[in-house]
């Protein structure tokens, strides 16, 4: 009898063990005080139903000091809990760009006797960064707090907010422009609320771009050499005439906005290192023999104009974004894409005027060519074979 009992303990350790290494996904919580099935459902996002099975439990009663083991739920526990450690100031939650070789991001994990200037020793990064990166108010850190290490060359591509964060503190946070941040996200306000996952980056772009139309420039660090060189090409192209005979003004128009993709915005840019919006049509339209005006607000009151449904290529498309006045403005290229230079992309850029944020701020179109000089048949079908 005594040998039969020792082979049930032996084999009920044995089956326990199996479980404990097969449910690997599963967390132990300690039942506190006031605890329900309810409320440890709804804070770990598992269904009473799994919570009772899991535990064999035939009633909802629940006595404290009980351990429960909650399914599926390690994940899901994790991020309450970076979030409950966000909301004291011990972290922020980033989300980081993500490839087939996982997570590009490095975070440090806080170890007893870990000090912002050992950590910053170890990633040879200066203590400044560190706080300025996890928007730290003192350097006292807690074991087991995550500390990214560098969110600028890092480049996380989202951000959840956390309670007390606004567009604009988002945007300080990781130097951003706060209307880039709003453009990114179809947001309106500066408001936030705790949990939103925001955008940081522009991600897979659904516009295709022909390498023989742009001139084969795929570089994302266009240096002020290769602008000029690229300016001077689309220079000296727009006088062959040669090459030109057999095109209309509008394929004209639309071969030189296309030759310029990808050379880099500059705020208030109109040379070698770099262009702005208005400064990248009043080139390309001074590529086909026209002058106009320099700024946006000026093109907006220099051409005639054209009602939304009948926009046709090489119209001058407007938008109304971080002023009260037209403040943006690119190139209509048909079937609802504009071209233009963007603050978001960093360079000149193929946009659709259908997305949330260029939808909602368009503001009008104009028409810079004279009707009679404009062959629309032909800009059209030209468009389309792209």
């Amino acid at each position: 009898m005594k040998h039969m009992n020792q082979f049930c303990a032996v084999l009920s350790f044995i089956i326990s063990l199996f479980f404990a290494t097969t449910s690997g996904a599963n967390i132990s919580y300690k039942v506190h005080k006031g605890d329900t099935l309810q409320r440890i459902s709804k804070k770990y996002n598992v269904s009473i139903s799994e919570i009772k099975e899991s535990n064999r439990l035939q009633s909802s009663k629940l006595s404290i000091g009980t351990r429960l083991s909650l399914p599926d739920s390690e994940r899901k526990h994790w991020k309450k809990e970076t979030y409950h450690n966000a909301k004291k100031g011990s972290s922020r939650h980033f989300v980081s760009n993500k490839s087939a070789s996982g997570n590009n991001a490095t975070f440090h994990i806080v170890k007893k006797g870990d000090t912002l200037k050992s950590i910053a020793k170890k990633y040879r990064v200066t203590v400044n960064d560190l706080r300025r990166t996890n928007h730290l108010k003192s350097a006292k850190l807690k074991t087991g707090q995550q500390i990214l290490i560098n969110a600028r060359s890092h480049a996380p591509n989202t951000y959840t907010a956390i309670k007390g964060d606004t567009v604009r503190k988002v945007a300080k946070l990781f130097k951003m422009n706060s209307d880039v941040l709003r453009e990114l996200n179809g947001l309106k306000g500066n408001a936030l609320k705790p949990g939103q996952e925001l955008l940081l980056a522009k991600i897979n772009s659904d516009i295709k771009e022909d390498p023989v139309e742009t001139g084969g420039i795929y570089a994302e660090n266009t240096g002020p050499a290769i602008t000029s060189a690229r300016l001077e090409e689309v220079k000296e192209l727009s006088t062959s005439e040669d090459m030109l005979a057999d095109l209309s003004i509008q394929e004209r128009l639309i071969l030189f906005a296309k030759k310029m993709l990808h050379l880099p915005y500059r705020f208030g840019g109109n040379g070698t290192f770099g262009l702005d919006c208005s400064a990248y049509v009043q080139k390309v339209y001074g590529f086909i023999g026209l002058d106009i005006p320099r700024s946006a607000r000026e093109q907006f009151n220099f051409g005639e104009s054209v009602d939304k449904e009948d926009m046709t290529v090489g119209d001058l498309v407007f938008f109304r974004t971080y002023a009260s006045f037209p403040s943006h403005v690119g190139i209509y290229l048909g079937n609802n894409l504009f071209i233009h230079a963007s603050s978001l992309s960093r360079k000149v850029t193929i946009d659709s005027l259908e997305s949330p944020y260029y939808f909602r701020h368009f503001i009008g179109a104009k028409r810079i060519i004279p009707e009679d000089d404009f062959d629309i048949g032909s800009g059209e079908t030209q468009l389309n074979a792209n």
